[in-house]
């Protein structure tokens, strides 16, 4: 829905509208489908898309959180960030490729199976010109390279991935362990400050004691500051593949 304080704007409207259209064309099962798009104006739009009953997986997981779930990437969770993958591999496989450049946990929709499917492509485009420069995305999941304004292309979305993989193993929001040193009370650091030091190498998202070994390793390299250093989608996508089915989830 186009939000009322958007609605006089035309190029809120025009922006609304590239993302209706952009999300008619795309065909996957782990990507929320496109209904249609209503109006009663042009300033009143809306994109209507299937129902997810499951809510999204932010609130899964504060409810894991609230709960006291084991931390860990389980069976249920390593489906999901596979079904993730596999919507990411498919974006990045399109011609022209498409990127999502916000995806979180908030943006990944759950069945009442916990199916996840990914949705909000309001900040998505179609990559030309091989890389991108604006620095569009929720803070605490773009990429060191979207958040300082410099070149990106597909190995941002990825970056994003790894911290979704880190919030599907401790439950916790991005770098919740980040305080202030001098504070007795230990406030978290103010959000300019942790982007910084994200973007300097100086702070990542953590991965439980729980996690195996092998893939915390292979997660910790999703979130490395440089992206020559991250895996591709595809190559993400094949790695949980093996992981499912190495522990025979």
């Amino acid at each position: 829905m186009l939000l009322p304080e958007n609605r006089k704007n035309m190029k809120h409207s025009e922006a609304f509208l590239s993302e209706a259209r952009l999300v008619a064309t795309m065909d996957h099962p782990q990507i929320v489908q496109f209904v249609g798009v209503a109006w009663e104006s042009l300033s009143e739009l809306y994109c209507v898309t299937e129902f997810m009953a499951g809510g999204d997986l932010r609130s899964l997981l504060m409810g894991y959180l609230a709960n006291g779930v084991p931390q860990q990437l389980d069976a249920t969770k390593l489906q999901i960030a596979y079904q993730v993958a596999h919507a990411l591999t498919y974006l990045h496989s399109l011609d022209p490729e498409v990127l999502h450049r916000d995806l979180k946990t908030r943006n990944i929709l759950l069945t009442t199976s916990l199916d996840a499917k990914i949705t909000d492509f309001g900040a998505s485009r179609v990559r030309s010109n091989a890389t991108m420069t604006s620095g569009v995305g929720s803070s605490f999941w773009m990429a060191p390279e979207a958040m300082l304004g410099e070149r990106y292309g597909e190995k941002a979305d990825v970056f994003s991935l790894g911290v979704v993989l880190s919030e599907l193993d401790m439950h916790e929001l991005p770098y919740w362990h980040a305080k202030e040193k001098d504070s007795d009370s230990g406030r978290p650091l103010p959000e300019t400050a942790v982007l910084q030091m994200v973007s300097l190498g100086k702070l990542q998202v953590r991965f439980s004691r729980f996690m195996d070994p092998d893939m915390a390793r292979f997660a910790k390299t999703c979130v490395s500051v440089d992206p020559i250093d991250r895996p591709k989608a595809a190559e993400v996508l094949y790695y949980l593949q093996v992981a499912m089915k190495k522990h025979q989830y």
